[in-house]
């Protein structure tokens, strides 16, 4: 069990874009007028597709039998006014930005704007059509992840009415079902209606995937970096003692499993501490964890356990290689290069206490081993290795 992120942690490229899109600025971490600006530049385009298609439509006499040609350019007029709208909304929501009014009231306006002109267009087209529950689906599940509840149902609550009674209206036969097409037989029988359902949907599907991908990758990043803190020490990138705790019940559950624990604390910490600060305390634990993590293997693992202690679990491991890996860390500590700000050397220096697991000693009676060979190494005058035997800690000596 290894923290999910290290200094030297390499990322895919997926990961490696996603981080740069989101981890800071990511587009839930967006400011609410910053989320309008992307909404009306994703409703502009939407109605820059409708309007090439109903350019395309005019222009093309095969199809006019199909169409009510009339609203077709009523609503080519409407799609060039709703258009420019958006890119007008789009100045106020980037340069006025700090206005107050500007916050409270255009994130209203502009969401019931695009909402409006969507649910209009998707009237013309028939309330039921794919292109229009497609579109209020993805509003409504965009606009929840983006916005406050207060923004989104303000809007689509009455779009939502909207939709209803002009569907109970059509099914009376007192407003037109999709003004819009004349259609002499069923809908999806109309290769022309159907190409047009496509042409409305696939953007739409396209940059809603789009959208939620992002938010997905996001809210993965999020969950990573949560479990990620809940698993090391925020100082020294090791492994917390909840995370160590953990590890040890996993081992208990698995007695066949053969490991040692190394308890390390740092000699005369305190006095580091007191004499040259704490920030170059911080350093010497930083040091310290980085030399723990690079002297041992992949299977094994490395924690901070408490203020100045450190502990090792070595998976698969026998005394003899617990007590020279013990050995390579001490002597690896012993050499690290530490300066005060004046330039004097601080000398760091490290105890080690190993016990080996056995099927009658449970992982918090193998700590207690570890913690007396610890304690005699310390007693025996510090930096030096120690190993639990039961014979020699019946009753512990100093040395």
């Amino acid at each position: 069990m290894k923290p999910i992120f290290s200094p030297n942690t390499s990322f895919t490229f997926k990961e490696k874009i996603a981080k740069y899109l989101l981890e800071d600025g990511g587009v839930m971490n967006w400011s609410v007028l910053n989320k309008c600006i992307l909404m009306l530049i994703l409703g502009s385009s939407v109605h820059l597709i409708w309007i090439i298609w109903k350019v395309f439509v005019l222009l093309s006499p095969e199809v006019w039998p199909w169409v009510n040609l009339p609203l077709l350019k009523l609503q080519l007029e409407m799609n060039i006014l709703m258009l420019a709208i958006f890119i007008g909304l789009i100045y106020p929501c980037s340069v006025w930005r700090k206005k107050a009014w500007v916050q409270q009231y255009l994130p209203y306006i502009s969401v019931g704007i695009l909402v409006i002109s969507l649910c209009r267009d998707g009237y013309v087209v028939g309330v039921l059509s794919p292109a229009t529950m497609i579109t209020y689906m993805c509003l409504l599940t965009v606009g929840l992840v983006l916005f406050s509840r207060k923004i989104v149902y303000c809007a689509l609550i009455p779009a939502t009415l909207f939709l209803l009674v002009c569907g109970y209206l059509s099914v009376q036969g007192q407003i037109s079902y999709g003004p819009l097409f004349y259609l002499h037989t069923m809908p999806y029988q109309n290769m022309f209606w159907v190409l047009t359902m496509m042409y409305f949907i696939i953007p739409i599907l396209i940059t809603c995937l789009i959208l939620f991908e992002i938010l997905l990758s996001q809210w993965r990043h999020r969950e990573k970096l949560i479990q990620h803190l809940s698993q090391v020490d925020p100082l020294t990138n090791a492994l917390n003692r909840r995370s160590i705790n953990y590890c040890l019940e996993k081992l208990e559950r698995k007695p066949s499993q053969s490991y040692a624990l190394v308890l390390i604390d740092l000699d005369h910490f305190k006095r580091i501490n007191d004499h040259y600060g704490h920030d170059k305390g911080d350093e010497a634990l930083i040091q310290v964890s980085q030399i723990l993590s690079h002297m041992i293997r992949d299977s094994d693992v490395v924690g901070r356990f408490g203020g100045e202690e450190f502990i090792l679990i070595l998976n698969q491991s026998s005394l003899e290689q617990a007590q020279s890996i013990a050995e390579r860390c001490r002597q690896a500590i012993q050499q690290v290069a530490l300066y005060s700000d004046v330039g004097e050397i601080i000398s760091i220096t490290a105890s080690f206490g190993i016990a080996l697991s056995s099927h009658s000693v449970n992982p918090q009676q193998l700590l207690s081993q570890a913690d007396k060979a610890l304690y005699v190494a310390k007693a025996c005058g510090r930096n030096q290795v120690k190993c639990y035997q039961e014979e020699l800690f019946t009753e512990p000596k100093p040395c």
